[in-house]
């Protein structure tokens, strides 16, 4: 093996050609007829447009931006089912109100000035990565209900007849309802959380570069902080797993 220390060493290549694998195709099966499944159902889709601006302050001081790589994420998608609006007439629910949070990260490569002259500025090239956050709420308009449930009271049972050597604590002349006992009923229905999927994201953003105060004399101009001007356009699907008939 080759010193890698060695300054004539440049790197090594090693490939190899994979032989093909033989294999039998297998058509799957299922249940024919009619089916029940329990699968998940697009309730709302919307593109949602959300206006952030930020200042960035850099590590240090910096000749011009060369790259901006971007990327979304959202932490958090919380549907709030019957926050919305209802039927007039039927009384069923036609919108609910969706929080997002999340945040768009950055990472800006930029050239800094280590010597610079009337006609060469010479420096080094640094990158930053930052997190963006923002937060917002909106409206979004069912296509299809969610499934939800809603727990009642207990129900408390009719009260059973009782004569008094039954009960330690009536009288002795004491005949009807029983005051040692109290009998209650609850039902409680649990269905399934709705959820969000991220489609896609779009970003149109304007980067400011502003200057730090200085004494006048430097051979070039510099700058300390970036002002981020950004609308952020999401598309967010809200699903929830239900239950329904495939025909």
């Amino acid at each position: 093996m080759e010193d890698r220390k060695d300054s004539c060493f440049c790197g090594k290549v090693h490939s190899e050609t994979l032989p093909m694998c033989t294999g039998i195709n297998v058509t799957p099966t299922g249940t024919t007829g009619p089916l029940i499944a329990k699968i998940p159902v697009v309730l709302a889709e919307k593109d949602i447009q959300i206006d952030v601006e930020a200042d960035i302050e850099l590590k240090e001081e910096f000749f011009e931006i060369k790259r901006i790589k971007k990327n979304v994420f959202l932490t958090q998608c919380r549907l709030l089912p019957t926050a919305g609006q209802r039927d007039c007439k039927t009384g069923n629910l036609i919108s609910g109100k969706l929080f997002l949070k999340g945040f768009v990260e950055k990472n800006f490569e930029y050239a800094t000035v280590k010597c610079s002259t009337k006609d060469v500025v010479s420096g080094d090239i640094k990158h930053t990565t930052v997190k963006v956050p923002f937060h917002c709420v909106t409206e979004v308009f069912y296509d299809r209900q969610p499934v939800l449930s809603f727990k009642n009271g207990p129900k408390e049972l009719d009260s059973f007849f009782v004569k008094c050597e039954d009960c330690k604590h009536c009288d002795d002349e004491w005949m009807g309802k029983n005051p040692c006992q109290t009998d209650f009923e609850e039902t409680i229905f649990f269905v399934e959380k709705p959820f969000c999927e991220l489609v896609s994201a779009r970003i149109i953003e304007a980067d400011i570069n502003r200057e730090e105060e200085r004494e006048k004399g430097d051979c070039v101009e510099t700058f300390d902080k970036v002002v981020e001007k950004m609308v952020v356009f999401l598309r967010v699907k809200v699903l929830q797993l239900q239950q329904v008939r495939i025909s």
